[in-house]
């Protein structure tokens, strides 16, 4: 009766029974007789989340013979049943969308591998808005994906508020849509590619990444040239079918296999991680393996090879520790029953990790959950990066779930720390506006500071980075935009003329913070003196490109942000990009000026020509051919012949600048040559950056 009243409340705390079998690892949660696989069985579906500091789970009551939102607690290393139900069928898998408002929980009835999809069998995505006073969750709506029974879905939610969902039907990769109410959807199509044409074991994946794009991974595997796997992204507010032109991640016999789990590092804009199995069968081989995006090209690295017969990976991003952390079944450890055996039917989930700019995936590797007497198999986790302070994960540890199918059993693994290699490197700061010592700065200016790395923007505050005028504080505005890792202190009102600022961030215990929570060593502190009133001194100074990329109509939809390489040529279209900060001089007299850049491994026969871009919004990490601002119709400068690696100097007509000071300076390049030329970008380092040399009265 009392286990009646607790469900009616909401509130069933779950027993747990305790880790005491010699050689278990993680904790025996709970019961899910009446379903099986609860987890899935392939890597595209998550069934944790974290909110409000807490984590919850979408599992099965046995008691109910439903899926529920549970609640964790991590005092207790337990789960409570919420009773809310998110689904009355019970061979079912499910996939969990958490996007900071709203809880999305997508379901569906699965065929088992190497099986068609089957007509009449709705795939559902329901709904849930949340109370934080009371820490519970109600059902806003539920709708029809589409109407077939599949061997797995993905969803994932863009930039206009559109929620994605992708799955194999009839050998093709299909897709469906929201409107940009997140709920009402439209009518499912298949990839426009004719490479979206697969076999029946193949499947797919999204990922929403930045800024403004999603992403779409499938596996190929037909059996000739073209299998492996493959990469298609979409601009946020373009037409559904326009994705563009299918990259072969990988390629070739036996590269791909229909496990992929899918994750975008949010600090970096378009970098994305993809956990993903082969089909490989010598043992130096990789069997799983972790596929790296920067925004321009993928590359691969060896998770675990045939011979150490992993399977079912998943890779989870730690933000604190700046670590990707993969988690799949090996065979099980020695010391626990069928120790060593290598099989599909599961083992003991282990934990390997690496630094994220530096992937190296060793043979070392830490157990997570080990049932001593059984398999345990098809680990889960959330679609979100882990000790995100920027995406509402600050101190979420790491909460794994997995299933144990002999006994119908849930096993969870429950970490409270970030996990192996945490970040202990403090924080520097690497540039200032104005610089250090800067005579002339214009009344008019904000001043800045920009990091090393991500900071915990709730600690760069108007307190632990100020401006004064000596004695007196300047009363400012102070913002951090994690994009560029730049703060910046806007005052309230014009500087004095002709004095001098200083300014500070605070280091210490009571200073700005990165997000893994190490402090900055001490102060910075920096000196510049405004221009006088009526006039000065003839003053050079010499900027670095804030942002530089490149477009090409011949990937339209791509971004080049990230790339060491600037392109301009004629055959493809390619265009170059540069923005320079250009607030310090409002009021200013422009003398002179000059583009510094330098050649790379190409040179040009050609000429390519300066012209000032009007719209300054675009973005490096945004910006592509499709969405790419007009170029002006005045050459103020031109370029070439030119040599490789070589530095060159670009004298520019003043007249077409003037209007610049004060505000955002965007330069284009752009040629009629088909003799491209390739220029160093920002990303090399400041050698060879971008620069912008004037002269100033």
């Amino acid at each position: 009766m009392l286990a009646a009243l607790l469900l009616a409340l909401g509130v069933l705390v779950v027993p747990v029974t305790a880790t005491a079998a010699p050689g278990d690892v993680g904790v025996d949660a709970a019961s899910h007789v009446g379903t099986g696989t609860p987890t899935g069985t392939k890597r595209q579906t998550n069934a944790l989340w974290f909110n409000d500091g807490i984590w919850w789970g979408n599992l099965w009551d046995t008691g109910s013979s439903d899926f529920h939102i549970f609640r964790f607690n991590a005092a207790t290393n337990s789960w409570a049943n919420t009773g809310v139900a998110t689904e009355t069928r019970a061979n079912t898998h499910h996939d969990v969308l958490w996007d900071g408002t709203t809880l999305y929980v997508a379901s569906y009835r699965f065929v088992n591998d190497g099986l068609p999809a089957e007509p009449n069998f709705p795939t559902t995505m329901r709904r849930y808005s949340y109370n934080s006073n009371t820490k519970t969750y109600s059902l806003l709506s539920s709708r029809n994906i589409h109407n077939h029974k599949v061997e797995t879905m993905s969803i994932d939610k863009d930039s206009s508020g559109r929620v994605w969902a992708t799955w194999q039907q009839d050998n093709r990769i299909y897709l469906n849509v929201t409107g940009t109410d997140g709920t009402t959807w439209g009518t499912p199509f298949p990839h426009p590619s004719s490479l979206g044409s697969v076999s029946v074991d193949d499947n797919s994946a999204l990922i929403a990444f930045g800024p403004g794009k999603i992403g779409l991974m499938w596996s190929r595997q037909v059996g000739d040239a073209t299998d492996g796997m493959y990469w298609s992204s979409r601009v946020d507010g373009a037409a559904n079918t326009a994705w563009t032109t299918p990259v072969a991640v990988v390629k070739g016999p036996r590269t791909g296999d229909d496990h992929m789990n899918l994750k975008w590092l949010d600090s970096s804009n378009s970098r994305v991680f993809a956990a993903t199995k082969t089909s490989f069968t010598s043992a130096s081989e990789p069997l799983i393996q972790l596929l790296a995006f920067d925004g321009t090209t993928w590359s691969s690295h060896t998770i675990a090879t045939v011979s150490e017969c992993p399977n079912r990976v998943i890779v989870l991003i730690d933000e604190s520790t700046q670590r990707l952390r993969t988690f799949a079944t090996y065979p099980k450890p020695s010391g626990t029953t069928n120790a060593g055996v290598c099989t599909s039917s599961g083992g003991a989930i282990y934990e390997k990790s690496t630094p994220l700019n530096s992937i190296n995936f060793t043979t070392a590797k830490t157990a997570r959950i080990v049932d001593a007497d059984q398999y345990v198999h098809n680990v889960t986790s959330t679609k979100q990066n882990l000790n995100s302070a920027a995406r509402g994960t600050a101190n979420s540890g790491l909460l794994l779930l997995a299933d144990v199918n002999a006994t119908s059993r849930y096993w969870h693994s429950y970490d409270p720390s970030s996990g192996p290699g945490g970040d202990t490197t403090a924080p520097t700061v690497t540039g200032t506006s104005p610089a250090a010592g800067a005579p002339g700065v214009s009344v008019t200016a904000d001043v800045t500071g920009t990091f090393s790395e991500a900071m915990n923007a709730s600690t760069v505050t108007s307190s632990t980075f100020t401006l004064t005028d000596g004695a007196a504080t300047v009363p400012a505005a102070v913002t951090y935009n994690s994009t560029d890792r730049t703060a910046t202190v806007n005052p309230g009102a014009d500087l004095a003329a002709g004095r001098t600022y200083t300014a500070t961030i605070r280091g210490g215990s009571t200073g700005v913070k990165d997000v893994a929570g190490n402090a900055l060593a001490s102060n910075r502190t920096w000196t510049f003196t405004t221009a006088a009133a009526g006039g000065g001194t003839s003053q050079t100074v010499t900027l670095t490109a804030t942002a530089d990329s490149y477009v090409s109509n011949g990937a339209a939809a791509t971004n080049f942000g990230a790339s060491t390489l600037l392109g301009v040529d004629n055959s493809p279209v390619e265009v170059t990009y540069l923005k320079f900060d250009l607030s310090a001089y409002a009021g200013r007299t422009l003398e002179s000026a000059t583009l510094q850049l330098r050649s790379a491994g190409s040179g040009s026969t050609g000429t390519q020509r300066v012209k000032v871009v009007a719209s300054d919004t675009w973005t490096e990490g945004g910006i592509t051919f499709s969405n790419r601002p007009a170029l002006g119709t005045t050459t103020i400068g031109t370029l070439g012949p030119t040599t490789t690696n070589t530095n060159y100097s670009v004298p520019l007509t003043v007249t077409g600048l003037t209007g610049e000071l004060g505000q955002q300076l965007s330069l284009g390049m752009d040629s009629s040559s088909s003799d491209g030329l390739d220029l160093s970008s920002r990303e090399v380092g400041s050698t060879a950056a971008p620069k912008l040399v004037l002269t100033l009265n």
